[in-house]
């Protein structure tokens, strides 16, 4: 009985001796393929004449990467993922519905992104409409209604409840545009919005020196800031129907696969890759946030970027964002 048990041993001991370097062998390959990567997106990083701001996850393996990831940085429009989120939340509590019609005047016409500020005055979408047009083509319009129902607070008060400190809304993107504006020339603090749109040439006409000096104001002003990791907490969160109920967070992800602006991002992934993402862009502002589907895996993914002047052209910014995302997308997708 003795003998049998010390062959039995001798035989285990045997296995685990020849098994356990392969084991050991191949996670050390994973660590190094994962170094490998956090360095590439470094050097990415490092090299754009600006600063950029990454955050990547595998949401299935919990593999991460980043760099400068919780840094604070403007949001811009990518803060409408989190308007999103509280709408939803307001439709599962029963005080708003999808269905519910919202007439838009004159009153409600933005400056910026959008379409509806060129729609006849009187046109009632409904809820669902304006939360399609406000993550699908960004429009300040939409965005403004949802937020003047909801709350920038309450935006706020639920990233707090969700366990996210890195996400603050302050401001609808009136506001948002005309203190960019009021950094780049004080004299426009005496503009009224809608004489703003009915001069929106005004962007034209901003010097080269105006520009710089309100952007970078903007971006030191701390309101409608998030880091790139507290984006992606919250894109995970709805990827795993903890943002709201199931069926809020799965019509969110859809809305988010409806994205029209895929020049960062989606830019260099494969023809076909489904992403869910939010574009957003103001002065040398120029971000991106969503998850990938990369066949079975899902890649959540922030890339910030700020410019550092008005000289460096914004394709560089777009194709600096589309590099570090296809390489992150190589390596959680194919490896090494």
């Amino acid at each position: 009985m003795c003998l049998r048990r010390i062959g039995r041993w001798t035989l285990v001991a045997t296995i685990v001796f020849l098994v356990t370097p392969e084991i050991f062998g191949a996670g050390k390959d994973k660590v190094k393929g994962i170094h490998r990567l956090q360095a590439r997106v470094e050097e990415l990083a490092r090299s754009f004449p600006g600063t950029i701001g990454v955050y990547a996850r595998n949401i299935e393996t919990g593999a991460e990467v980043g760099y400068k990831a919780d840094e604070l940085f403007p949001m811009a429009s990518v803060y409408k993922i989190s308007i999103m989120v509280q709408v939803f939340r307001e439709v599962d509590a029963g005080r708003l519905s999808l269905n519910d019609r919202v007439e838009l005047g004159k009153p409600d016409r933005r400056l910026g992104s959008g379409l509806f500020t060129y729609m006849t005055p009187g046109l009632k979408p409904t809820l669902h409409d304006l939360l399609m047009m406000m993550i699908a083509v960004s429009d300040n319009e939409a965005t403004d209604k949802l937020l003047s129902m909801v709350g920038a607070k309450n935006v706020t008060a639920t990233m707090r409840a969700l366990g996210i400190r890195d996400i603050r809304v302050d401001r609808p993107t009136s506001d948002l545009i005309a203190d960019w504006l009021a950094y780049s020339d004080p004299s426009f603090r005496n503009v009224s919005l809608a004489q703003m749109i009915a001069h929106s040439d005004v962007f034209e006409k901003m010097t080269p020196e105006q520009f710089e000096r309100g952007s970078k104001a903007f971006t030191e002003d701390p309101r409608d800031h998030a880091s790139p990791r507290g984006m992606s907490e919250l894109l995970v969160k709805i990827f795993h129907s903890e943002a709201a109920s199931e069926k809020s967070c799965q019509d969110m992800l859809e809305i988010l696969k409806l994205q029209q602006f895929n020049d960062r991002i989606p830019r260099y992934l494969p023809e076909g890759t489904p992403v869910a993402h939010k574009t957003g862009e103001i002065g040398y502002t120029r971000n991106d946030a969503g998850i990938i589907y990369a066949g079975d895996q899902h890649i959540v993914v922030a890339i910030f970027a700020l410019r550092a002047s008005g000289d460096v052209p914004e394709q560089e910014t777009y194709q600096r964002a589309g590099e570090i995302a296809r390489a992150i997308y190589d390596y959680f997708q194919y490896g090494d």
